[in-house]
């Protein structure tokens, strides 16, 4: 987070919050926005970009398959159990192997690939982290300048903030 202080809203109500948002984007300040559970229109206001968890999901799941696959034909060819003329390599015999492997390699990538782009675990502590934002509050995090920051503070507490701290930024 830019700045040396940091003013933090704790909001009640989700349409507050998005205020407080949109009063940290008017200002073109660094901002956190913290919520106790997915809000599709949070995601909305600070982002309007997808996530990358389905393309890591899709990479997961193609490197599985291959590897699935791969593990089937390899222990073939290197153990072969010859059955009449058919052939060692049979595809369809392997379908069930890399379909298994697709989603066991899929699930990890993507539980990885959440637990990275979330940042989890966060051994260091957020600036202007409270714990109420993980039970039933919004917070917007906003760093600023220490001449910046009753301003940030007066425009907070008018979107409807129920609380307005000011703390110290990194």
């Amino acid at each position: 987070m830019k700045g040396q202080k940091v003013v933090v809203g704790v909001f009640t109500y989700l349409d507050d919050a998005l205020k407080g948002i949109q009063v940290a984007k008017d200002n073109a300040k660094d901002y956190q926005v913290y919520a106790p559970t997915y809000v599709p229109a949070l995601v909305h206001a600070v982002d309007s970009k997808r996530s990358v968890i389905a393309t890591i999901s899709l990479i997961g799941g193609i490197c599985g398959l291959i590897a699935g696959f791969a593990l089937a034909i390899l222990t073939g060819l290197d153990w072969p159990m010859r059955v009449s003329a058919k052939n060692i390599v049979s595809i369809p015999a392997y379908i069930v192997v890399g379909y298994e492997w697709t989603i066991l390699f899929g699930a990890l990538f993507t539980l990885n690939g959440m637990l990275f782009l979330c940042r989890i675990p966060n051994i260091f502590r957020k600036v202007g982290y409270d714990p109420r934002f993980s039970d039933d509050k919004y917070g917007v995090v906003i760093g600023c300048e220490p001449d910046q920051v009753d301003q940030i503070k007066e425009k907070l507490a008018h979107t409807g903030a129920d609380e307005v701290m000011v703390k110290e930024g990194l």
